[in-house]
């Protein structure tokens, strides 16, 4: 410690020479002063009295380095505050380090699952200010915090974010880890999925007790190699014009680089929205419901750029097309004087035409408003119609 201040000394001593001749004989021997004396008080006394000399750089090295090297590198709140009280400090780098080491854990997941006992999800330390904890997640996201000999200390819950209500309980996608992205503050971070349509990410400081949570959901598809999930959807996060914080950035951020999540276009995701309106509104539609709910289409969804590729019914006051689409069997109504589009009727697309039924063709009857569903099963055939106008269903 000594021959660290006696180096700076001598260093500070150079820097006087060289601008003695430049300064009034005061300021020249009140800075002097400061580096014989070598104390806090003196160099606080010479930046009160002098906060503009070409000397005040050299005397805030002084000062600094008095204060910070006196500090036991292992005191987390002396260093902290430290840092707080002279952020544009010649050593803010070290202390910055010094923080970052007092909240990194030492503790590999192993010991931290071994602590937490088997029950748990998953487990990772997490040091505070230079004290050791575990975080044990358990089911539910139901949240333990751990003193190394296995104490409990506190319990948190986690919300878990979801769509759908019915969603099954959480599986975490990926192992727990407690990480600093931005600084020294360091976070919970995990990944979820609710079922197979939504995966979640989440950053938690235990600290605080703050949460931020970002969602990706959509339509599940067939996993690639290497793969558990893989979803075709969005994010509501991610939608313009929605100013987010530093986390959610960073959350959604990730959803870009995982090759599991699959960025849907406006034109599909359009799609994918008015399916589903439409399919909540009509869950009986292919067993018993008589009456049916239709829904309006925006111009850009991809079932319309669909319709306008296929082959028209032509009826009284509107148009339909049969076709195929993001998983779906659709009929699309398009009104000739207004030129609106009708999400008219949606089935899932029939896999075993020999086996399942099957919508093979439909066509208006002669009043040109009753539309009729030609269907296959097997060897019999049958009719569904649909009467545009009312909106009923005669089976």
């Amino acid at each position: 410690m000594k021959s660290i201040h006696i180096i700076i000394i001598g260093l500070l001593g150079l820097a006087a020479a060289s601008c003695a001749v430049s300064k009034g004989d005061a300021e020249t021997a009140l800075y002097t002063r400061t580096l014989k004396s070598s104390t806090v008080k003196a160099a606080e006394k010479f930046l009160q009295k002098y906060p503009n000399s070409t000397y005040a750089p050299a005397v805030v090295r002084l000062r600094d380095s008095l204060i910070f090297f006196a500090l036991d590198p292992e005191d987390a709140p002396g260093v902290l505050e430290f840092a707080k009280a002279y952020p544009a400090s010649p050593f803010k780098d070290l202390a910055r380090e010094r923080i970052l080491r007092h909240n990194t854990s030492t503790l590999s997941r192993e010991d931290a699952l071994k602590i937490a006992g088997p029950d748990c999800l998953d487990a990772a330390g997490w040091r505070k200010d230079n004290v050791e904890h575990i975080l044990a997640l358990d089911k539910g996201l139901e949240l333990r915090i751990l003193s190394p000999d296995g104490t409990l200390q506190e319990t948190r819950s986690i919300p878990v974010y979801m769509l759908d209500d019915n969603s099954p309980e959480p599986v975490l996608a990926a192992p727990i880890e407690v990480i600093n992205p931005f600084g020294s503050r360091s976070y919970l971070h995990l990944c979820y999925l609710n079922g197979d349509s939504e995966y979640v990410e989440a950053l938690y400081l235990p600290a605080e007790d703050i949460l931020s949570q970002a969602m990706f959901y959509g339509t599940p598809i067939k996993p690639g190699k290497d793969e558990s999930y893989r979803i075709e959807g969005q994010s509501p996060e991610m939608m313009e014009g929605l100013t987010n914080t530093a986390e959610v950035l960073w959350l959604t951020g990730r959803f870009k680089e995982n090759p599991s999540l699959v960025q849907v276009s406006r034109a599909d995701l359009l799609t994918d929205n008015a399916i589903r309106w439409w399919r909540e509104r009509n869950p009986k539609a292919e067993t018993s419901a008589s009456r049916l709910t239709f829904g309006q289409l925006d111009p850009e969804s991809s079932i319309v750029e669909a319709y306008k590729k296929a082959r028209k019914e032509k009826g009284k006051s509107s148009n339909a097309a049969l076709f195929d689409i993001r998983g779906y069997t659709v009929i699309c109504a398009a009104s000739r004087s207004t030129g609106e589009y009708t999400l008219v009727w949606v089935e899932p697309v029939c896999k075993n035409r020999k086996r399942d039924k099957f919508l093979n063709s439909i066509y208006f009857e002669s009043d040109g408003t009753t539309l009729n569903l030609f269907y296959y099963k097997g060897s019999n055939t049958f009719k569904l119609k649909i009467s545009l106008p009312s909106q009923t269903l005669r089976r």
